[in-house]
């Protein structure tokens, strides 16, 4: 249990750092200077993949913890796990399952535009995230 109390710190640590970049996007979209728009996108982008990568992990310590279940080692077992033991709604699930597109992408593609139509995204996926901490792991 522990383990999974310092993971949920970490995850809520990155999730703001996550949360910031959008405030520095913001911030930098004033300026209209398309190299600081590039730069912190690379940042929204890098804090996104961690935050996703922590937020899955914390996800698979909880149901192990709270189900029992051992058998769920990726990202898309633990999310449809989730599912099944109505953690998350079938909708968030939904969600979930689209973020781990997203996170694949943002991984593989060199597409500016399609990697733009990601991160308009990810303040969405920040919200689920978010909401599924706080709400599961208090």
């Amino acid at each position: 249990m522990e383990k999974l109390e310092l993971s949920v710190s970490l995850l809520k640590k990155a999730l703001e750092t996550l949360r910031v970049s959008f405030d520095v996007s913001k911030s930098l979209s004033i300026l209209n200077n398309e190299e600081y728009m590039l730069t912190a996108q690379d940042s929204t982008i890098q804090r996104f993949e961690y935050c996703y990568d922590s937020f899955w992990k914390v996800l698979k310590r909880y149901i192990v913890v709270t189900y029992d279940i051992q058998d769920a080692n990726s990202p898309r077992s633990v999310f449809f796990a989730c599912v099944r033991k109505k953690a998350v709604s079938e909708q968030e699930g939904a969600v979930l399952i689209d973020m781990i597109a997203d996170r694949n992408l943002t991984t593989h593609s060199y597409d500016v535009v399609e990697i733009r139509e990601i991160v308009s995204r990810i303040p969405g996926y920040y919200k689920i995230m978010h909401e599924i901490t706080e709400r599961l792991l208090k």
